[in-house]
Order: C-alpha cells, then sequence, then structure tokens
C-alpha cells in the first residue's frame, strides 16, 4: 500500500535477494524451504572460519535450486594460492557465476590481500566461470573512510572488473530512510558510476537488535529512526522502507534502483516470510 492511498499496492521493488552467514545452517534451511528455486542467496563470510564452510554453503543452496553469491573477503585470504583454490572449489561443487567482492573488516589482513580490488586484479577470478562481481557502497559513508576516498575505490573496482569483461552490481549498506539511498544513487550517477544499485534493506526484527547492529556498522543518522515506536509514522519499518523506496524507484527510473538485498540480522525466518509477501 502508498501512503497516499492504503488500499493501492506498491510499484514493484525489483530483483530480492537475501543475506545469510556461511555457518548458520537454520538460516540456509529457512531460505530453502521458503523461498522460490532461483532466488539468489549472498553468503556471508566472517573473519577466522575455514574457507571450506562458505563453499559448503554455497554448495547446499545449488543443489537446492537456488543461486549463490558467495563473499570474497580480501583481508580473509591468506595468499594467492588459497584465493584459487577457494575459487577452484566454489566453481567446482556450486556453479558460482556472481560473486560479492569485498575487503573484510579485520585489522590486519590474514595475507598480502588488502581490499576488493587487490583481488579483482590478481586475475584469478577471470578463470573460475564468474560473469559478474558486487561490491559494496554506504548510503551514510563509512565509519573509518572518508567518503572522496570510498569514491575513488569504488571507481577503481568497477573500472578494473568493467575491463576484466564482468558485469558488475552494487550492493549498499543499509539504512533505515531512504533519503540517503537516493542521494547516493544520484551521487553515482553524477560520478558516471552506472552500475544497477541493489539497495540493503534491514529485515523484520525488533530494535533492540536493529540499534546493536547500527552501532556495530556504523549506520548513520538515519538510526536515530529506531528511537521511535514502529506506530510512529516516523519510526523505521522494513515495509515503510520498501514502499518508499518502490515509490522512488518508479518516480526516479535514472537512479538505477534494481531491487532490494535484505539483511535479515538473525531473523532469517521473518526475512523470508517478508520476501514471500513482497512476491
Amino acid at each position: 500500500m502508498t501512503e497516499d492511498d492504503p488500499t493501492k499496492p506498491p510499484p514493484p521493488l525489483g530483483t530480492l535477494s537475501i543475506e545469510i552467514t556461511a555457518k548458520d545452517a537454520n538460516s540456509r534451511t529457512a531460505v530453502i524451504d521458503g523461498l522460490p528455486s532461483g532466488s539468489e542467496v549472498f553468503v556471508a563470510d566472517l573473519p577466522d572460519q575455514p574457507p571450506q564452510v562458505v563453499v559448503d554453503a554455497a554448495a547446499d543452496l545449488r543443489a537446492a535450486g537456488f543461486e549463490p553469491v558467495p563473499h570474497l573477503v580480501a583481508r580473509n585470504m591468506p595468499d594467492l594460492d588459497a584465493f584459487d583454490a577457494v575459487l577452484e572449489d566454489l566453481g567446482r561443487k556450486a556453479q558460482i557465476r556472481s560473486a560479492f567482492v569485498t575487503g573484510g573488516d579485520r585489522a590486519e589482513p590474514a595475507g598480502p590481500f588488502a581490499s576488493a580490488l587487490d583481488l579483482v586484479e590478481t586475475g584469478i577470478l577471470q578463470r573460475h566461470g564468474l560473469t559478474r562481481l558486487a561490491f559494496a557502497c554506504y548510503p551514510e559513508g563509512h565509519p573509518r573512510i572518508p567518503v572522496s576516498d570510498l569514491e575513488e575505490a569504488l571507481r577503481r573496482k568497477l573500472e578494473a572488473a568493467s575491463a576484466a569483461g564482468f558485469e558488475t552490481l552494487l550492493i549498499s549498506q543499509f539504512a533505515f530512510d531512504v533519503a540517503p539511498v537516493i542521494a547516493l544513487a544520484l551521487r553515482l550517477r553524477t560520478l558516471g558510476l552506472t552500475s544497477p544499485l541493489r539497495v540493503g534493506i534491514a529485515g523484520p526484527a525488533d530494535r533492540r537488535t536493529l540499534a546493536d547492529f547500527a552501532g556495530d556498522l556504523g549506520a548513520g543518522p538515519s538510526a536515530a529512526l529506531l528511537d521511535h515506536p514502529e506506530e510512529d509514522p516516523k519510526g523505521f519499518t522494513t515495509d515503510r522502507f520498501a514502499v518508499a523506496l518502490a515509490e522512488a524507484r518508479a518516480r526516479i527510473p535514472t537512479l538505477g534502483l534494481e531491487g532490494v538485498h535484505l539483511f535479515p540480522f538473525g531473523r532469517t525466518e521473518a526475512s523470508v516470510d517478508w520476501l514471500r509477501g513482497r512476491r
């Protein structure tokens, strides 16, 4: 429904995807049992876990008919051979076609790679059947990286990926207000960065959980909306955000908002239910 007409369904959101952590078998089961075959499921890698955990999760999703998109985290890779071996396993066991390439949050890299660009520039990604690379972007900035540095790094990653023959996709960090997302999209297009943008949305979860994740991940000013109860029109809800986003997507198609990417924050079943409703 829309704010102007509660009986009228909102415009479509576009492509829908969800993210789970590789080691969370319960979330994987919830996705497999609850979402349509062919859905994209991003598989997050965590520091200090064996790479086989990501490979096994991606393989399970592929076997169940889903499209796994594993995270390739630069700072988690101990060396070039390990990176090549992970990609070999992901290709052989999970037939991956897309990957989310990121620097990672650990303070000290486990090996020679510190950024997503470092992984792209190895030339190894092209050898393993991948056709698309996804990269992160930040509607409310990054807690440790200046905006100008973020923009320059994103430009370089996209140029390197395109030069290597990959399609590219942007996944935004979650925010609790659509306004900074729209501002980010406008800024990207002004900079000449035309890759489709899939907007990160916080899935249905209690406000304390959302506030904790917002603090841990450096969410920006929109986190103040969590101080308002869900009943307050100013307060964040997944539905309210989605309606505003769908309306912006329909109103300004040049934003290039390709769809939404759901972060469940431990409430995967609730997020799966929400995605089923949106479909």
